[in-house]
């Protein structure tokens, strides 16, 4: 019955009729941001601050949103009372670090969306606006970054933009030590050339599921990575596993640059292959996707020796 339900969740049929059925949404969308006092910088200019300013990086979306205020899982992270807790701590505390905490520009403006990006946030906003307000309160900011510059391949219209924000992002990591830490499948960079500009590349291999209930284990060995530096002025650490990146990016954020980077080696991967879509890579785990836990598990030597802790 689970798989059954997926299925008609991600199927293009159900996607097709979904897109039509929320545009209905546009009305109280337009109303509904007009009172939101929040304010969103784009995904160009969030990405040019990452970089100039070294900022480090707590992303929240839909998925995080569900966890924190609806108490319910996402698929690939089942719902736990202690990451409910740590996300909105996340959130209360966010006012005293220098972590900055990013929102989907789709909260207050889909006007670069694609119409099936723009509608999916109509939907989305209008019937999740006491969380969004419960999110402005908890953060008391009026400026965040946004989430979604992760996802500009599959969601922005201007292709140029597109690109010239793919090679910024590409500069977060230029010349520097990168620890990845991501879900087994991720296989961040890896049969592309994403990481070809970083110095040295390590990686932390978590669950690809329910990374959460390993977060002790992973903080350790993040802590081990960090603490084996002679420097970290010139380290980065990308996290891809969730919502528990969200928290550990927050945890370990102001010790070093640190960036919940979500799911932006699958949009590059997209890109790679020829769409500006989500397809079905056989060489990643893809949560979107129908049989998307289904891949090739990489033999790339290079990659095998970049590991230096697996967590299982």
């Amino acid at each position: 019955m689970k798989k059954l339900l997926i299925f008609l969740k991600k199927n293009t049929i159900t996607q097709f009729i979904l897109m039509f059925v929320r545009s209905i949404y546009f009305l109280p969308y337009k109303l509904y941001v007009r009172k939101l006092g929040l304010k969103i910088i784009s995904p160009e200019e969030s990405v040019q601050m990452i970089i100039s300013e070294k900022l480090s990086v707590a992303r929240f979306g839909d998925g995080e949103f569900n966890l924190a205020f609806q108490h319910r899982g996402i698929g690939f992270q089942e719902y736990s009372k202690e990451l409910e807790k740590q996300l909105l701590d996340v959130m209360r505390d966010s006012k005293k670090t220098a972590v900055t905490v990013a929102l989907p520009h789709g909260y207050c403006d889909t006007s670069e969306d694609r119409f099936k990006t723009k509608v999916f946030w109509w939907s989305y906003v209008v019937r999740n606006k006491h969380n969004i307000i419960s999110f402005e309160n908890s953060v008391g900011k009026k400026e965040v970054l946004d989430a979604s510059f992760t996802r500009v391949i599959t969601e922005l219209k201007n292709k140029n933009k597109i690109n010239r924000i793919i090679e910024k992002i590409k500069m977060i990591w230029n010349a520097k030590s990168v620890l990845i830490v991501e879900g087994s499948g991720t296989q961040f960079g890896i049969g592309n050339d994403l990481l070809a500009n970083a110095a040295h590349v390590s990686r932390i291999i978590a669950p690809a599921e329910d990374a959460y209930k390993k977060v002790n284990q992973i903080r350790k060995e993040i802590r081990n990575f960090i603490n084996s530096q002679q420097s970290l002025e010139d380290v980065v650490v990308l996290i891809a596993l969730g919502p528990t990146a969200t928290v550990l990016a927050y945890e370990f954020g102001e010790i070093v640059q640190t960036i919940d980077i979500g799911h932006f080696d699958l949009q590059y991967e997209y890109l790679v292959n020829g769409s500006y879509d989500r397809i079905k890579l056989n060489n990643r785990y893809d949560n979107e996707m129908i049989n998307g836990a289904s891949f090739l598990p990489s033999q790339n030597k290079k990659y095998q020796s970049e590991i230096i802790a697996l967590i299982n």
